[in-house]
Formats: C-alpha cells, structure tokens, sequence
C-alpha cells in the first residue's frame, strides 16, 4: 500500500481559521490567552458594560470548554468565577452563590481540599454570600454553602462552624 493514501487532502491556511460564514453560528476561535479575556471582560464591567462582559464570559466559557474537550482546568474554575462575580454585580445573587459554589467545587477537585487555592476560593465564596441583603434569600443560600463546605472542607472546618453560627442568628440580626 501507498503511503499517499494517508496524506491530508490540502493545506490549512490562516484563511480557514478565520472564515466561519460557512457554519452558521459558528466562531473563530480566540487565539487570546484566557487570562487576558477575563482582564477585558472585569475591564467592561469596571465600566458599566455588564451585559456586554457577561455575554464575553460565557463565550469565553465556551470557547475554553471546547478547547480543552470538557477537561477542567485551573482557567476553567477562573472562569465561572468571573461569571458568578458579573451575577452578583448584576443582582443575581442566587445565579452568583452558584457559580461561585460550582467554582470551589472545581478548585477543590483540582488541588484539594485544603490547598490555598481552594481555602480562598471558599473565602471569597463566603463574602459574597454574606454581602447578600434579603435575609431569607441569603439564609436559604446559606444553607447551600453550607452543605457545600461540609463536602469539600468537613463538618467541622472553621467555614463551616462560622457558616453554622451566621445560620443559627436571627434573619434580622445585623451581619457581624
């Protein structure tokens, strides 16, 4: 046998990788490192563009996902966290716990339980739960977090004994 039957039929150009009119709904992929992308999309939320940056994140969530077959990645916890972070600023804070909650889970199985990373993962997770002003909303989703924390840190991780006692407070008491 011929190894010329293996050969590719044409050569890819610069022109192949830019031209998506042929597949309707189809982009070019972004040859921009993610790290950059989530800088201009926190840059267009900084100025007011949420609609534009929280479109941008989930494009870019897409585009990364595709790029690395479903495999998670570090860059993929940075990015659902961007979007829990353009939830929040837009009052979503249900959608907002949620992603970030996604996110330490993601970071958690990454690096572990108690890797720095995840620790602060948590952290952040917990302020912003905490910044939620609607007192049953943010119990129920308390709730979640704490459950969530259980899982991944144990029952008896200082998140978790402060999520309990913030938990155990009436809803009307001021946040300490």
């Amino acid at each position: 046998m011929s190894d010329d039957v293996f050969l590719p039929w044409g050569v890819v150009t610069p022109e192949f990788w830019t031209v998506t009119e042929a597949v309707p709904g189809l982009r070019a992929p972004s040859n921009v490192p993610v790290a950059e992308r989530i800088a201009e999309i926190s840059a267009l939320a900084t100025e007011g563009a949420l609609e534009k940056a929280t479109l941008l994140a989930g494009q870019l969530d897409e585009d990364h996902t595709a790029a690395c077959g479903g495999t998670v990645t570090t860059a993929t916890a940075d990015i659902r966290e961007i979007r829990g972070y353009l939830a929040s600023l837009s009052g979503d804070h249900r959608a907002a716990v949620g992603w970030y909650l996604h996110m330490v889970r993601l970071r958690a199985g990454l690096h572990g339980p108690h890797h720095p990373d995840t620790e602060a993962a948590v952290r952040r997770t917990y302020s912003l739960w905490r910044g939620i002003g609607n007192p049953i909303l943010s119990h129920r989703l308390g709730q979640e977090l704490l459950t969530s924390v259980i899982g991944i840190q144990g029952p008896h991780s200082a998140t978790a004994v402060r999520i309990r006692q913030v938990l155990a407070r009436p809803a009307l008491e001021p946040p300490a």
